[in-house]
């Protein structure tokens, strides 16, 4: 059992590649499933699996005249891990937009966990900010903080697809947003003192109730380091002399 699942992943994952190298184009077919299995060195119940899990990245359509391929643009959140290690994406690039995505979830649902928490829910928020504070620099602390704090969210404003939306961005790129923007120089004790304070705020905000201020702040938060991300990679641009 395990070693047909290992069979599977390795099929799976390189057809993965080959479709995200462009090996095959959107609408081209697939080999069909007697040649991937000669190809492979699988039985053809290996190669129905591989699909399935092409069809569930959205990467490929199984239709009466074989199994086509899909445009990248239709694929679900769980491609953007795979497009990165390849390179087929500047990491940059990636992350600055998913920053811009991440800033408004994160906004929008810190928002409505405010308006609708209690007095210990608040508190227990606002600790958990501080967490937030007191590990920036500290890349794995932080990003631990991040998670519990995140996580908090969604029992008290209880919106579950802006919860899984969430958890698609986050899992997917979040870590690389927080090493690209703390794995500089030691030249970092001025972002370090901004983003507290944009945190400082939110917090701030959060224990007076103030469901707006926390969110903007927050967002304020996030921008900054879509900031700092941006400059430095501009800064150490190959193109800028």
């Amino acid at each position: 059992m395990s070693e047909n699942k290992s069979r599977v992943e390795k099929t799976f994952e390189v057809l993965r590649n080959e479709i995200l190298l462009g090996q095959y184009r959107p609408g081209e077919r697939l080999p069909s499933e007697r040649d991937l299995s000669s190809r492979f060195d699988v039985t053809r119940s290996v190669v129905r699996e591989s699909i399935k899990k092409l069809e569930q990245l959205g990467i490929a359509s199984v239709t009466p005249g074989g199994v086509r391929v899909l445009p990248i643009e239709d694929a679900t959140l769980e491609i953007l891990g795979s497009l990165l290690d390849l390179g087929e994406i500047q990491k940059i690039d990636l992350i600055v937009q998913f920053l811009d995505v991440f800033g408004g979830v994160l906004a929008m649902s810190s928002r409505l966990a405010v308006e609708n928490a209690n007095r210990d829910e608040i508190r227990d928020l606002g600790a958990k900010l501080e967490d937030i504070i007191e590990s920036v620099g500290e890349l794995e602390e932080h990003r631990k903080a991040w998670k519990v704090f995140t996580d908090s969210l969604l029992p008290i404003h209880k919106n579950l697809v802006l919860r899984l939306v969430g958890n698609g961005i986050r899992t997917q790129i979040m870590s690389d947003a927080l090493q690209l923007d703390q794995e500089q120089d030691k030249d970092t004790e001025q972002d370090t003192e901004k983003l507290q304070k944009d945190l400082r705020k939110a917090a701030s905000a959060l224990r007076g109730g103030d469901a707006v201020g926390t969110g903007n702040a927050l967002l304020e938060y996030v921008e900054a380091i879509k900031f700092s991300v941006s400059t430095r990679a501009k800064f150490n641009s190959p193109q800028q002399s």
